[in-house]
């Protein structure tokens, strides 16, 4: 059967406008409805963007709500200017005194853009505002923006290890443990011994022969204290002490007590 040129144009014809039908659906449903979604500019300045990239995600806290449309350099400042583009439905969530920084998602490290929400009190932010920076939260960009301090912990870590080489050299760390263990034990023998002896003292007699020499001794104490007796008087009479002084002081005094005793050592010899 041969197929006449008009129906071969008919199939053809259908054929495209099937075709064109079928991407037309596709590309609607795979962009979103771009078309019908309006979407407002903002713009943040970085120092770095850190690996951020055109078409990164736009976050608010935590909802996607738009892309990154471009990154270029300010004039006359070291600083880039990070445009957002933000679906406008999310706009009254976005309020002036509203902050941005770039975080890190996903085990490989991708970058976006989080948008912390401003006082609600606050005005809507406009088309072309620009949003502030805040402080890097997560660690990359702690470790990326105080990257001087960070050398600092690495220093650390590396005189750990090097601490811990030296403890564990030659088996020196194992010594220490075995040591400590002696020392340990030692100590825990030391407590059952001590526990023991007061054991006893408690079943005895000894905790109140203890007690009353303690009682003794505080009372004599006391009594010296008190200027009692020849030893209280002693230390306490200031007399007893200048009289003393007055035999042992002056240098006759002192050279007859030098011939008493070297007469003394004589006669022993």
């Amino acid at each position: 059967m041969e197929s006449h040129p008009s129906t071969q144009l008919k199939v053809g014809i259908y054929l495209t406008v099937g075709l064109i039908v079928i991407l037309g659906s596709i590309f609607f449903l795979g962009a979103d409805k771009a078309l019908f979604t309006s979407y407002t500019r903002l713009h943040s300045h970085f120092e770095q963007v850190q690996g951020l990239a055109v078409g990164s995600v736009v976050s608010l806290s935590g909802v996607v709500v738009g892309n990154v449309e471009d990154i270029t350099f300010v004039p006359d400042k070291n600083y880039l200017d990070v445009k957002l583009k933000v679906n406008t439905k999310f706009l009254n969530r976005i309020r002036e005194g509203s902050q941005v920084e770039i975080r890190t998602q996903g085990a490989l490290g991708d970058k976006f853009v989080y948008i912390i929400p401003g006082d609600p009190r606050n005005p809507v932010v406009k088309e072309g505002d620009v949003l502030e920076i805040a402080k890097a939260t997560d660690l990359i960009g702690i470790l990326s923006e105080r990257g001087s301090e960070a050398n600092k912990i690495f220093d650390i870590i590396t005189e750990l290890q090097k601490i811990t080489h030296a403890i564990n050299a030659e088996g020196g760390l194992v010594k220490t443990m075995a040591n400590l263990e002696v020392a340990t034990g030692h100590f825990s023998r030391a407590s059952k011994d001590a526990q023991a002896v007061l054991e006893k003292m408690a079943q005895g007699n000894a905790g109140e022969k203890f007690a009353a020499a303690t009682d003794r001794l505080e009372s004599i104490l006391g009594k010296i204290d008190r200027g009692e007796g020849s030893l209280g008087l002693l230390v306490n009479d200031p007399s007893v002490h200048n009289q003393l002084k007055s035999f042992l002081g002056g240098s006759s005094r002192k050279n007859h007590v030098k011939s008493l005793l070297r007469t003394s050592i004589e006669k022993e010899d």
